[in-house]
Order: structure tokens, then C-alpha cells, then sequence
């Protein structure tokens, strides 16, 4: 006759199921879910959109339930919303891309941030920490919600476009290598944590005024700013700083920069040409740009092209 496995013997089969069985599975078994949240998530993808949760190829959307109260004559009085779960599954066989796979019919009668809340919690909560080698925050993903209490994830990739760093920052593990960093940013004291710093590829989607004299500091080995178009006195700082501090062979900074913005109308290329005496570099064909450079060391220089509404700063190695 068998036994019932003990939790040492539980918690050691469940390590083997990928992330998607085992949620899979506690479903179906609410009892192992203690074991289950006892085993470090480590997921592809994480993310969060604005009516769901979605770990890997597994969807959870709140599915909104309407009930409407109305006079004799038909005018409606007041609307409830009620809020039960879907869960989907990716299937690129189902003409929508996903099937279902099993719908929580159970009605919760709270607003829509406190369901999307809820079910952070569900999924989430309990956990220490969540492995993930890319996290998203999309667009519409409420700022208010509050995050499960001390958790946090380690990812490589962060993408949040649409929301603040200071919104993120909370639950972004200090061991998160992040490879790639994009957000907005509204305070000028998120450049100095060190998140930011080490973050191989920095895209900033947003950013306040009071943070542009730190874009001359950022030393990431790619950075872009393309939401909207910098100062020309922004872009003078940043070249001035590269000149003065050097900076590694290969790093890089896209930057809008629209013209047509500044009241100045002297061409960008030809101020910084002048102000730091640079040079351009000969044509290799009709199709090139004009580069303009800058030497920082016998074996490096700065190198400035403008194409269309975008500057291109680079740091290449001497040409022989």
C-alpha cells in the first residue's frame, strides 16, 4: 500500500516540473500549494498588463462581471462590477493564440485594482524571491496597487516604458544583473543607485526636466533618450563630459534631437565642431554621414553623426 509522500519527498518532486505544470497542478491540488511556494520560481517572462498576470506562456485575467440595477422605466440606477479569473494558455493552434484552460467562476466584489491586488498575492505572495529572465510592466497597469509584502525578483531584463523606476524599484532584487533597463525616470536621485548604474543597456522612455544634467554622468555602455528632444545645451554638457572623462571603446548614446525644436538655428554638428575643435572624419561613400570626432586618447575617439531627429555619440577605437 502506498504513502503519502512526506514534505521533504513533495517539495523534492516539484522541483522537477517546469513553472507552468506546477501551477498547473496546484490547481488542481490546493493542499501541495505550502510546498509548491517553498520552491524558487524561475520564469522566462514575467508580466503585468492592465486586466492581468502572465508567468511564461500562462495568462491570469480578471474576467469583469457587470450587474446593472435599474428603475421601472429602464434608466439604470448604479452598475456593480464582480471579478473572476481566466486562465489561458498560449496555442498558437487556437485561432486567438491562446486556449482556456480553466475559469475560477467564483465572484469577488471589489474594485478592479483591488482584484488586480488580489491576485498578485495569489500568484505571488509568499514567495521570498522570484526568478525571471525578462519582467514587464505595460501600459495601463495601475501605479496605485501595492506590491505582495517583501517581494522581490531577480531578472536580467527589465521593461517598464509606461511606469516610473521609482514604482519599480521595490520589488527589483539588488543581485538582478539587468542587462537591460528600459523606464521613465522622474527623479534625478534613481541615476545614482546602483541598479542603473550597472545596467549594460539603459533606455529612458521618460524624463522630468530636473534629471537632464544627469544624463553628461551615465556611463552604461548603451543608453537612448528618444521620448522627446533634448536641449542643445543638454547634448553640449554630455560631449563636454565625455571629453573631459573619457569613456570606454563601444559606448553609446542615441538621443533625440529635433531642430526644428530649438530657437537657435545654428546646426548641432557645426556647435560642437567649434566648441571643442572637432574634426570630421573623410567620407568612405556618397551615402555616409558626415561623422564628426573627437579624439580622447591615442586609441579612441568620440564620434557625433546626425540622421533625421536622432544624434548618434559612440566612442570607436583609432582607425589605422
Amino acid at each position: 500500500m502506498s504513502k503519502p509522500l512526506s514534505y521533504q519527498s513533495t517539495r523534492c518532486v516539484l522541483q522537477y516540473f517546469d513553472s507552468t505544470e506546477r501551477f498547473l497542478l496546484t490547481s488542481r491540488c490546493p493542499t501541495i500549494k505550502p510546498f509548491e511556494k517553498s520552491i524558487p520560481l524561475r520564469l522566462k517572462d514575467l508580466k503585468f498588463t492592465s486586466d492581468s498576470i502572465v508567468l511564461n506562456d500562462l495568462r491570469f485575467r480578471l474576467h469583469v462581471t457587470v450587474s446593472m440595477i435599474r428603475c421601472g422605466k429602464g434608466e439604470v440606477l448604479s452598475t456593480t462590477c464582480s471579478y473572476s479569473v481566466k486562465i489561458t494558455k498560449e496555442d498558437q493552434r487556437m485561432m486567438s493564440g491562446e486556449r482556456t484552460i480553466a475559469h475560477c467562476t467564483t465572484l469577488i466584489h471589489i474594485p478592479k485594482n483591488e482584484a488586480l491586488e488580489k491576485l498578485a498575492c495569489i500568484l505571488l505572495g509568499g514567495r521570498n524571491t522570484v526568478y525571471a529572465e525578462k519582467m514587464q510592466i505595460q501600459y495601463g497597469y495601475p501605479e496605485d496597487i501595492e506590491w505582495p509584502t517583501n517581494f522581490q525578483v531577480v531578472m536580467d531584463m527589465l521593461l517598464s516604458q509606461h511606469h516610473p523606476f521609482e514604482y519599480v524599484l521595490p520589488i527589483v532584487s539588488d543581485t538582478s544583473s539587468l542587462e537591460y533597463l528600459e523606464s521613465q525616470f522622474s527623479n534625478k536621485e534613481s541615476f545614482d543607485n546602483e541598479l542603473v548604474k550597472r545596467a549594460g543597456t539603459l533606455s529612458i522612455s521618460k524624463i522630468d526636466e530636473s534629471c537632464y544634467p544627469k544624463l553628461s554622468t551615465l556611463r552604461n555602455k548603451e543608453t537612448s533618450s528618444l521620448d522627446s528632444s533634448l536641449p542643445k545645451e543638454v547634448i553640449i554638457s554630455i560631449v563636454k563630459k565625455w571629453i573631459e572623462e573619457g569613456r570606454q571603446i563601444g559606448t553609446f548614446f542615441e538621443i533625440r534631437y529635433d531642430e526644428n525644436d530649438e530657437e537657435d538655428e545654428e546646426d548641432i554638428m557645426y556647435t560642437l565642431k567649434n566648441r571643442f575643435e572637432g574634426r570630421y572624419a573623410p567620407k568612405l561613400s556618397d551615402r555616409d554621414h558626415n561623422r564628426l570626432c573627437f579624439s580622447l586618447s591615442s586609441s579612441s575617439n568620440i564620434v557625433i553623426f546626425h540622421k533625421g531627429i536622432v544624434l548618434y555619440l559612440r566612442v570607436e577605437s583609432v582607425r589605422e
